[in-house]
């Protein structure tokens, strides 16, 4: 607010706002307002005040942090919303409460400690040593000076500590492990039907049913807010278009960029794979190479590669095009693969070679040899290049331009598309959504400020990635709203009709459910109801074979080994409704599950356990203590 003061309050508007802020501090001083800031409470806990200030700080380095975890993938709107807002709130609760409860316990971290772990942390390294300039410019960074940071990793260090002793006394047995290895390794025969619904056109739906429809669902026909923007936008591919090359400039840039245009020696092959696993016995080892031995000397007696290779190669991503690896150059194929496939001539059979996958045969059906394409050859390329290369050098030049002429002109892109010689652009009425698909979500964010929506200015600058920068102005806003009932008549009658279709499908679907719990058979109830029964025997909650909804559904519906079937229905996205009869539930034993990573399970299900623990923990802290928050303070 204080910045659109700045640059939209002129003359006596100016005056008057001046006025009001020198009378005020003579009234009351600048240091009660100061303190007055200071004083702005947003929690307490167990006595204890936290101010606006410490959680703004507090906030920002939560944000500092997320920004630098997630790279590209940080979304800076996330934090303008009131949730994000509590959400830090109730971390800086929790950090005080676990901060006492350190105090409480007398948890100490020493001086030797810290030291070791600032020594040790990656952030404050160069060259895989310790650089005491990285560490203090990361320090300054975060806002902290070099004894705050010392004084909040003392912090961090004594919660961890707490953690570890409250995290590690979760543990997970290796029964645990095993039965839920069981779980997700058990497989179940799964007979099902699909119930289609009938033809939506078929359905009655008179003039009240589809009116009373309407009021009762508005929701499901509100018309989103919609924008209709003017824009102007500063783009690199549009700035190349204005970049002259000839000749004698690419050719110069081409020698200087040589590298670029020039290639490896890529090598195309058939191969043959008998895997072997890693920890494979003797015994299956010679196995192997025995059965790898044999396919080599069908091949030598004439046996053509490809058939034998669709025929016996265990590499299921190649063994239908008769182990087509493509093309690849060095450094893609496992080491031992690689060497042997650019020692061999086109059309030369290699010996078995033994890669971490098994033997493989290798036969060579192309060589492209590598080496600089000729400028002719690459002028397009070259061309592109270089443009691109001037355009992101004038880009940087006219961004700033760009910048300096949407700001001086807040009320009209016109002015500013003068200055810059571009002209203002206009889009159709778009949803936020659509404006994040065309733009960004940044641009739909500012054409969503107070000032930029009602206001009718033109936003800030908005850098949508490193090649596009734009600014927009609203030139129509259409609120949110359920248009009348005369005016979508047609959709609500379209949206009855769908839903008494699937009501009607769930109906029938129940009803076929119910005579198999009652013991009907299978054969005499689908025949009367006229549908095909599908089977899927021995599947796994993984299978292709089902629908993922009667799959999911399978496998949750309890059982019993060796019990009666279950059976159930399924409403499914389509409109249609399985019935499915789920029975045969079979469990591996311990030892089929010989070889799986049960240790791995059993560490997730630990890790689970322990968060689950420290959660716990929090909250009882919380619930014993003293806390009051003041979101609305933010």
């Amino acid at each position: 607010m204080l910045q659109f003061i700045r640059e939209r309050a002129q003359g006596m508007v100016a005056m008057i706002i001046i006025l009001f802020l020198i009378l005020t501090f003579a009234l009351w001083g600048i240091d009660e307002y100061m303190r007055a800031a200071r004083a702005v409470v947003v929690a307490e806990v167990d006595g204890e005040n936290i101010e606006l200030g410490a959680y703004q700080q507090s906030f920002q380095r939560l944000r500092q942090r997320a920004q630098a975890q997630l790279g590209d993938q940080f979304d800076p709107a996330l934090w303008t919303q009131d949730e994000t807002k509590h959400r830090a709130l109730d971390m800086l609760v929790e950090e005080r409460l676990l901060l006492h409860t350190v105090d409480d316990a007398r948890l100490r971290i020493s001086a030797p400690q810290i030291a070791a772990f600032i020594r040790a942390s990656d952030t404050f390294q160069v060259d895989g040593k310790f650089s005491l300039d990285r560490y203090r410019q990361a320090v300054n960074m975060l806002g902290f000076s070099e004894a705050g940071f010392e004084q909040q990793a003392r912090q961090d260090l004594a919660v961890q500590q707490l953690r570890a002793g409250i995290a590690l006394s979760a543990f997970a047995t290796q029964d645990e492990a095993l039965h839920l290895a069981q779980l997700f390794a058990q497989k179940r025969d799964v007979g099902y039907a699909l119930v289609e619904p009938p033809q939506a056109e078929s359905i009655d739906v008179s003039d009240a049913d589809a009116e009373d429809y309407y009021k009762k669902n508005q929701d499901l026909f509100r018309v989103p807010e919609k924008l209709s923007l003017e824009y102007l936008e500063l783009t690199i591919d549009e700035l190349k278009k204005e970049i002259s090359a000839d000749d004698k400039v690419l050719t110069a840039y081409y020698e200087t960029h040589k590298d670029a245009y020039s290639t490896q020696e890529q090598r195309a092959a058939n191969h043959i794979l008998v895997q072997v696993r890693k920890d494979a016995s003797e015994a299956e080892d010679a196995a192997a190479r025995e059965k790898i031995a044999g396919l080599r000397k069908e091949i030598e007696a004439g046996a053509s590669f490809e058939e034998v290779a669709k025929q016996s190669s265990d590499d299921v991503g190649s063994r239908a095009e008769g182990g087509d690896t493509g093309l690849f150059p060095r450094g893609v194929m496992a080491p031992e693969f690689e060497q042997a496939a650019f020692s061999l001539a086109v059309g030369e059979l290699s010996q078995p070679v033994k890669t971490e996958f098994g033997y493989h045969l290798i036969r060579v059906r192309e060589i492209k040899p590598g080496g600089v394409e000729p400028f002719d050859a690459v002028r397009a390329q070259v061309e592109d290049a270089y443009r691109r290369e001037q355009a992101e050098n004038l880009y940087f030049e006219r961004a700033e331009a760009f910048s300096d002429a949407v700001t001086e002109h807040p009320d009209s892109l016109e002015s500013a598309a003068d200055t810059l010689h571009m002209k203002v652009q206009t889009t159709e009425v778009l949803t936020r959504e659509e404006i994040e698909a065309r733009f960004s979500k940044d641009v739909a964010n500012a054409a969503w400020e107070p000032e930029v929506l009602t206001e009718g200015l033109v936003s800030v600058p908005v850098e949508i990635d490193n090649t596009r920068v734009a600014a927009v102005k609203v030139i129509k806003h259409a609120p949110a709203h359920v248009p009348e009932f005369a005016a979508i008549k047609t959709d609500v009658v379209g949206a009855l009709r769908d839903e008494r279709a699937r009501e009607a499908a769930r109906k029938r679907g129940d009803a076929i459910a119910e005579r198999l719990r009652k013991g009907e058979a299978v054969e005499a109830v689908v025949a009367a109801e006229q549908l095909e029964w599908h089977t899927a025997n021995g599947v796994s909650r993984d299978t292709s074979e089902l629908n993922r909804a009667v799959a999911r559904a399978a496998f949750q519906v309890p059982l019993s080994a060796g019990g009666d079937a279950a059976v159930i229905g399924v409403p499914l996205g389509t409109g249609a409704f399985a019935v499915a009869r789920v029975s045969n539930q079979q469990i591996p034993t311990p030892e089929e599950l010989a070889g799986k990573n049960i240790d791995a399970i059993r560490r997730d299900i630990a890790r689970s356990y322990m968060a689950a623990t420290w959660r716990a923990y929090i909250d009882g802290l919380r619930a014993d203590a003293k806390v009051r928050t003041y979101p609305e303070r933010l």
